[in-house]
């Protein structure tokens, strides 16, 4: 790990030298209860592994076919094996798991996960600002930012706002909440809850992938309705096709659109629980859906155990 600074507990913004707004987050959740805390965590580190995979990649592409290619690869190597082992700690956090923010008087945010120290600022030379970017559009859909700077008398700045209309509505976001258990959700009404922390590498992607094609689907739905196409959602039915990796969509007794779903495919229990949120999806309007027991449904779904 890298080396832990001397730090001050307590700090405020105002005693803290040009804080970011990941800094003065920071400053309200070191206090906050665990479920914050660790959603927090797992967020900061989860970004920092994928902007470590993400720049030894960019090494080993810029290097290749020059003197530096074998430098660049043990050092890529070096950066991935890192960030495997920040990735395999984020997992490693459960219910339980202790979780401690420490700001430092230079502004710096300090984490210690089950007692290993991880320091979030400063660590990724030259885009500092990219990775607390990407933490913030996160944090700030599972928690209102501007709620919570408000709740503390602290300044709400205007790029709070700028954060929270970028996050994509198809991407898919994690909480730890201590009620509900590990959640996968979209900031759109998508809310997958499961009951075990163990595995949650496999739930990411299973996650994911079924977010991903939810999506697909709603797109060439609305498509199909534009183009006059009803769709009878009590009979939408997703079936494979023989030596194909699309699947044939059942619209109606006559219609028919062929997409790549195989994790809906698997789930037939699970697409007839998200039938209500396609149908408000595929004509514009909100819908709230939670999924409860969602490891049930998603078992068989990419490499979900």
């Amino acid at each position: 790990m890298l080396p832990v600074h001397v730090l001050a507990r307590g700090a405020t913004p105002g005693q803290l030298a040009d804080p970011s707004l990941l800094v003065q987050i920071a400053v309200v959740v070191e206090d906050s209860p665990l479920p914050m805390r660790r959603d927090f965590a797992w967020l900061a580190m989860t970004e920092m592994a994928s902007i470590y995979k993400a720049e030894a990649n960019r090494a080993r592409l810029e290097a290749r076919h020059t003197a530096r290619a074998s430098d660049a690869a043990r050092w890529a190597a070096a950066v991935e094996d890192y960030a495997a082992k920040m990735q395999a700690m984020a997992d490693s956090i459960t219910s339980t798991t202790p979780i401690e923010i420490i700001i430092g008087a230079n502004s710096s945010i300090n984490l210690y996960v089950d007692g290993e120290p991880v320091i979030v600022t400063g660590a990724i030379s030259g885009q500092q600002g990219d990775y607390e970017q990407r933490v913030m559009e996160q944090f700030c859909v599972l928690y209102l930012c501007e709620r919570l700077l408000a709740d503390f008398n602290l300044p709400v700045p205007e790029t709070t706002a700028a954060i929270t209309k970028k996050r994509s509505s198809n991407a898919a976001y994690w909480s730890f909440s201590q009620y509900a258990g590990p959640v996968c959700m979209t900031d759109d009404g998508l809310e997958f809850q499961f009951r075990e922390m163990s595995g949650m590498k496999q739930k990411r992607a299973a996650c994911s992938r079924i977010v991903a094609e939810l999506y697909d689907l709603v797109h060439a739905l609305a498509r199909m309705r534009d183009q006059g196409s009803m769709v009878d959602w009590r009979a939408l039915q997703i079936s494979p096709i023989a030596d194909s990796e699309e699947h044939r969509v059942m619209l109606n007794t006559s219609a028919e659109i062929r997409l790549s779903l195989p994790g809906l495919a698997a789930s037939k229990d699970l697409l007839r629980i998200v039938r209500p949120w396609l149908a408000a999806r595929v004509n514009g309007k909100e819908f709230h859906l939670v999924v409860l027991n969602a490891g049930d449904l998603l078992q068989g779904v990419g490499e979900y155990p």
